[in-house]
């Protein structure tokens, strides 16, 4: 036979027709599938079916070539046993040239010797069996094994590794073997042991035999089939006449199972014995046999077993052997050597019924069984992945099927936004990355998608588009019959509204100028449908439908309509006739100013104040855009300006005149239109920079040492953060400024010279002027930039006057603070301020209000931060202790004076005793009054009075005066003033009764002073209060009805009766001098007859009314307040409350209520 080695040969052709078989049904599926009309789908999962069959197939290969090597082994070809002699002196000759040789080159004489034999494929030519456990008994079956370490023989390969130092094989030789043969080391292993020796048991695992086949094992990584060899009694016949004596035994065979083969293989011995004996054969190795077995077969048993039970790795013991000791006397020489025993051929032909498996994580394993998991995977994916896809495409489909058979608009609209969400859910899976188990090699969601556009634009376009169109086209249609020679405001707001319009018709023509958000904002308002769906429905299916079609169309130039040129024309031709050249100076201009780019940077407080620290002095979040700066201006926009002035053409909207460039009509000229560029420029420059400086903000000081170190460092001449920043402000306001070269210089001095005229000294001369003196002159004055001082009205303003005056009171708060006596000394400056002397604090405060004030309201913010507030906080830390010194004053000379004399009196107190007049008079008087005498003394630097209202001064930053307190005292203020204008505590007001149905007869008595009314004409009756005869004060109202008598009310004694009389009436205000009171009329007392009132409304059934006026004020009614009124206990707010609130100073003021 020339190839022992069916297995590959098998697997290969048994591979390549699996192969075939499952091409052919591959290629006949599609045809079957095309006449039964199934869908693709299940054409997919016919044809995943077919694969995973096949890879089944090549799966089991295994079993199926184990069927085809039974086959083959009962068709074996034996080797002819020519050339015997010849090969067995060669196998001598090689086997007697590797005594010496080490495993190492005892494997590759093995190799060589193989190679030359059997050339290609010589590894798998003849079985490889490796003889092992009893070398002694091996050294005498096979003495030429023994010296070479392997032997080639008709049958196959034998092999031998010897016995290391410790008994056991040598792993070594064993490695050395297992790479010459790595995909199968051996076919079979042979144990060979003395039939004639003592066999130990293998109960216990611990006999060296079973500790070599488990080394063998390990070593070679590889458990092949074991036969046990038992050698004992001589053949008479000759070693290769000695018939097969063996028994099979079964996979994983106990002891019962091997006792039931030897004692079959006994018996069968045995009748073979008898029957040669019986025919005269002298031969009695059979015989022999038998009987030895007989004794023997105890220890075979249970060797055998427990070889097979006790092992680390399954050892299986496939059969057992019997074959005879050479004959040692024997003259032939293939009776001294057992290499031609007919036992090699049957073990031969045994290993190949029975191949060996692999042991451990072999290499090839782990990669088998991963190769095999992730096929196992993918598969199980290509099958999710189909039913999902499938799942996914029917999706699709529904959504296509709904918009095709929808029953009316607004079912057609529900199903376009359901087609839109498919498409979403389709375009994100393309464009970002598909779910896992919709892949593996069966995704199709880019030609899903392509498939659900098509409907899709049909679909937008009849149900989206075409009604925007025409509504859009209808207001083109109004805007360019619109008569553009007479517009009023109104008009033009509409027609310059209608741009829109004609800029979101243009982008449906035109899907390259798409602008997403305003197509999308513009097609929702525009958006009209028959759908009857509520209000709230439509917006919103108009946002999401809207949205998506303007965001893709770009990407869709095939859905642009076809616009009506006669429209767009006449549209644009009304936009230009309204918008006029301004919208082109405009456009001009943001052109100009985009061009900057960010070449220059923002500006903030750090930058503006380069070389100081601003830090615990000043602070501010804004910033100036870099375009709007000096640096801008000088290195660009200037030329910008110049360059666009010269040009006079503008990149033309593309809504009004498309694709081409339309000039500016000649309206202006080149200088006209570099003017009005650069006043615009100059204007947004200034308005930036006085938003910048305004954001300004003063770090707080609660301490007076810190209030100090904040003075000092702000007049630092080389630290100061204000002073860099008025620099750079000074610098930055003089962008523009026409400065005169040195050629006009020179010309301008010769002709003085030569025309010998007295020039004017240089300060003089007017200093060259910029676009920026308007905006930013009172900083420019303020910091002494030339040419301004001499222009301001008030020389004595300056940053530098400013500044000294801040060092002053910054070393006098500096001796205040490290004196002896630094709270007295800080409570007399604060009192002095209070009562308005003079004082370095009221004058530094002043001045540092002047100087805000003269930058006006466009740098109000500033001033209070830069000037006001610095010296407000220093007073505020100075003034405190002062307030509650004052407000003790308040409370000891004031406050306890007045409850003194009026606690318990009315109308302070709900009481029948009466406050006396002059006493109050002497509290409330204008002029030496108690009260008016402590303000004037006391707070006049603080608070001034304006008309009959005390307010706080321009001079009182820093302090906080109690809210109560200014309102109690403007009370008091204002009736002082009123009630003793002429001296005396009076006023003179008039009363005219008005008249009321039911009511006959009405007297009022005021102090004596009466007023009868009886339904004649009303008339207006004079007054007084108090009366000037007080011997009877007091009031009574009395009225008549038509059914009852005369009743009474309302009489109250006293000199307050009529305030109190009015405290029971209704006021409601007619005018500025009118008011109208009420009283019910209800009598004091009730009879049974009387007549009463209604108890279901609650209201009297008559109302008795006059209307009252006065000559100044609300007279007597300005009396009222004082009606529980008591004094406040504080004049100032002293703690953590005061030292939060500060008040504005007039600059602010003024600029919040927009004056200058």
């Amino acid at each position: 036979m020339s190839d022992n080695n069916p297995k590959l040969s098998a697997e290969f052709y048994l591979g390549v027709a699996l192969f075939l078989v499952y091409v052919a049904l591959a290629l006949t599926a599609p045809l079957l599938v095309s006449e039964r009309r199934w869908t693709t789908e299940w054409l997919v999962i016919t044809e995943l079916c077919l694969l995973v069959l096949l890879l089944l197939g090549l799966v089991f290969l295994k079993v199926l070539h184990a069927v085809l090597l039974w086959i083959a082994s009962t068709k074996a070809i034996r080797y002819l046993r020519a050339h015997l002699q010849q090969k067995h002196s060669l196998g001598a000759a090689a086997n007697a040239g590797q005594l010496s040789l080490d495993a190492k080159e005892q494997c590759r004489a093995l190799r060589e010797a193989l190679r030359a034999h059997w050339g290609w494929r010589w590894r798998f030519r003849q079985p490889w069996l490796l003889l092992t456990c009893n070398d002694t008994a091996i050294a005498r079956l096979l003495p030429g094994l023994v010296t070479s370490g392997w032997l080639l023989t008709d049958d196959g390969v034998l092999l031998w590794s010897g016995a290391s130092q410790s008994g056991q094989p040598d792993v070594a030789w064993l490695k050395q073997l297992y790479k010459l043969r790595r995909h199968r080391p051996v076919d079979a292993v042979i144990a060979v042991t003395d039939g004639e020796a003592y066999l130990p048991s293998q109960r216990h695992g611990t006999h060296p035999y079973g500790m070599s086949l488990a080394r063998v094992v390990k070593a070679l990584r590889w458990s092949a089939p074991v036969y046990m060899l038992d050698v004992a009694a001589t053949n008479a016949a000759g070693s290769s006449n000695s018939p097969v004596v063996a028994c099979e035994l079964s996979n994983h065979a106990d002891a019962t199972a091997i006792e039931v083969a030897l004692r079959s293989l006994g018996g069968q011995l045995a009748q073979r014995g008898m029957a040669q004996l019986a025919h005269g054969d002298r031969n009695s190795y059979l015989a022999k046999l038998s009987q030895q077995l007989d004794t023997r077969s105890k220890a075979l048993i249970d060797w055998s077993a427990g070889l097979t039970a006790r092992q680390r790795w399954a050892i299986p013991i496939r059969g057992i052997a019997f074959a005879p000791y050479p004959s040692g006397t024997s003259t032939q020489p293939e009776m001294l050597d057992s290499a031609n025993l007919p036992h090699w051929r049957y073990l031969s032909e045994a290993a190949r019924r029975q191949p060996g498996k692999r042991i451990g994580w072999h290499p090839m394993t782990v990669c088998a069984g991963f190769a095999l998991a992730a096929v196992g995977l993918w598969f199980a994916g290509m099958l999710a992945s189909s039913w999902f896809n499938s799942r996914d495409v029917h999706a699709a489909q529904q959504a296509v099927t709904e918009i095709r058979s929808a029953p009316d608009a607004a079912a057609r609209l529900h199903a376009l936004l359901a087609l839109q969400q498919q498409i979403e859910r389709y375009e994100y899976r393309t464009q970002q990355h598909a779910p896992l188990l919709t892949r593996f090699g069966l995704n199709r969601d880019a030609d899903v998608l392509a498939a659900l556009w098509q409907p899709y634009a049909k679909a937008s376009r009849e149900m989206l588009v075409t009604p925007v169109q025409q509504n859009l086209e209808a207001t083109l249609v109004d805007l360019g019959q619109l008569q553009t020679s007479t517009l009023d405001d109104k008009t033009s707001r509409w027609a310059l509204g209608g741009r829109d319009d004609l800029k979101a018709y243009l982008m449906l023509a035109h899907p390259e100028r798409t602008e997403p958000d305003f197509l999308a904002r513009r097609l929702t308002q525009d958006w009209s449908t028959e759908a009857r769906i509520t209000q709230g429905e439509k917006q919103d299916l108009a946002e999401r439908l809207f949205k998506f079609y303007a965001e893709h169309l770009k990407a869709n130039p095939d859905w642009k309509i076809e616009p009506r040129p006669e429209l767009v024309a006449g549209a644009r031709q009304t936009l230009l006739a309204v918008i006029g050249a301004r919208s082109a100076q405009e456009t001009l201009y943001r052109g100009i100013l985009n061009g900057a780019g960010n070449k220059y940077p923002d500006l903030t407080l750090p930058s503006l104040t380069a070389g100081t620290d601003t830090r615990g002095l000043l602070r501010s979040t804004a910033a100036v855009p870099g375009v709007y700066t000096r640096q801008a201006y000088e290195g660009y926009v200037a030329d910008a300006i110049d360059a666009a002035a010269t040009r006079r053409d503008v990149a033309a909207d593309w809504v009004l005149t498309g694709s081409q460039v339309a000039a500016v009509t000649a309206t202006k000229s080149a200088d006209e239109l570099r003017a009005a560029l650069t006043e615009q420029y100059f204007a947004e420059y200034a308005a930036h920079w006085q938003d910048f400086m305004n954001s300004l903000q003063w770090e707080s000081a609660a301490t007076l040492p810190a209030a100090i170190d904040q003075l000092k460092l702000l007049a630092d001449a080389r630290q100061s953060p204000a002073i860099a920043l008025m620099k750079s402000l000074a610098y930055q306001g003089g962008a523009g400024v026409q400065k005169t070269s040195l050629s006009d210089a020179l010309v301008s001095k010769a002709k003085d010279i030569l025309g010998k005229k007295d020039d004017a000294p240089d300060s003089a001369k007017a200093a060259p002027t910029g676009p920026l003196d308007a905006a930013f002159g009172p900083v420019l004055r303020l910091a002494g930039h030339p040419g301004q001082a001499v222009q301001g009205g008030n020389n004595d303003l300056s940053l530098q006057r400013y500044l000294d005056r801040i060092t002053a009171l910054r070393l006098h708060l500096q001796q205040v603070s490290t004196g002896a006596d630094a709270d007295d000394r800080a409570r007399q400056m604060a009192q002095a301020m209070f009562r308005g002397t003079s004082s370095d604090l009221a004058d530094t405060q002043a001045y540092a209000q002047l100087v805000a004030a003269s930058l006006g309201a466009e740098w109000a913010g500033m001033g209070e931060a830069l000037f006001v507030r610095p010296v407000a906080q220093a007073t505020q830390t100075i003034v405190l202790p002062a307030q509650a010194s004052l407000n003790d004053v308040w409370q000891r000379f004031i406050v306890a004076e007045w409850n003194r004399i009026f606690a318990g009196r009315y109308p302070f107190a709900n009481t029948t005793n009466d406050a006396s007049l002059p006493e109050l008079a002497q509290f409330l008087r204008p002029q030496g009054g108690t009260i008016q005498t402590f303000l004037a003394t006391q707070l006049a630097g603080v608070l001034e009075l304006q008309g009959d209202q005390w307010m706080p001064a321009a001079g009182a930053r820093g302090i906080t005066f109690d809210p109560e307190f200014l309102k109690t005292i403007n009370i008091l203020q204002r009736i002082g003033a009123h009630m003793l204008v002429q001296g005396d505590p009076q006023y003179r007001f008039e009363l005219k009764p008005i008249a009321t149905p039911g009511l006959t007869d009405t007297k009022l008595t005021i102090d004596g002073q009466k007023l009868h009314y009886y339904n004649q004409r009303e008339t207006w009756i004079r007054m007084t209060w108090p009366a000037s005869n007080l011997q009877d004060p007091g009031t009574l109202l009395q009225w008549q009805t038509e059914k009852a008598g005369t009743n009474k009310n309302y009489e109250y004694g006293g000199r307050f009766a009529l305030l109190r009389m009015i405290g029971h009436g209704h006021i409601v205000p007619i005018d500025s001098a009118t008011v109208q009171i009420t009283w019910p009329a209800v009598p004091d007392t009730r009879g049974p007859l009387e007549e009463s009132t209604d108890v279901q409304s609650g209201k009297a059934p008559y109302e008795i009314r006059f209307l009252m006026r006065s000559e100044a004020g609300q007279g007597v009614l300005e009396l009222l307040p004082l009606r529980g009124l008591k004094l406040p206990q504080r004049v100032f707010l002293v703690g953590k409350g005061g030292a939060a609130v500060d008040l504005p100073s007039p600059a602010a003021r003024n600029a919040k209520r927009g004056g200058v």
